[in-house]
């Protein structure tokens, strides 16, 4: 049985950013998850420094968003960590999704009460 070299590389290539897929959407739900804490943190009344944060979180997930889908939404593969991380990016812009309001409430609560 002979390989095609060109065959492989082009397998090789894909795996590849497959799996770099998966890490960067790991690292987009680390960001989303910090958001939330950003958000529960900023309640207490001692650490509402943190309220500075959530905004800054947004612009980040979102570049981390519109990144991920840019360089690795148009990949073709069925590979599973392709798949997992495709998951992964849809969880974590709809959990975006449902901080824009909850954490803008919160940020701009803040601020009102401690004027």
């Amino acid at each position: 049985m002979i390989v095609d070299p060109v065959v492989s590389q082009l397998i090789a290539e894909r795996q590849e950013k497959a799996k770099q897929s998966y890490s960067d959407a790991g690292f987009l739900r680390m960001a989303v998850v910090a958001l939330y804490v950003f958000v529960g943190l900023s309640l207490i009344p001692y650490v509402r420094i943190l309220s500075w944060g959530i905004p800054i979180l947004y612009v980040v997930v979102v570049a981390l968003l519109i990144r991920w889908q840019m360089k690795f939404g148009p990949l073709v593969t069925n590979d599973a960590d392709y798949l997992k991380a495709r998951r992964s990016w849809r969880l974590s812009f709809v959990l975006w999704l449902v901080a824009l309001p909850l954490g803008a409430l919160v940020w701009l609560l803040i601020h009102l009460l401690t004027r």
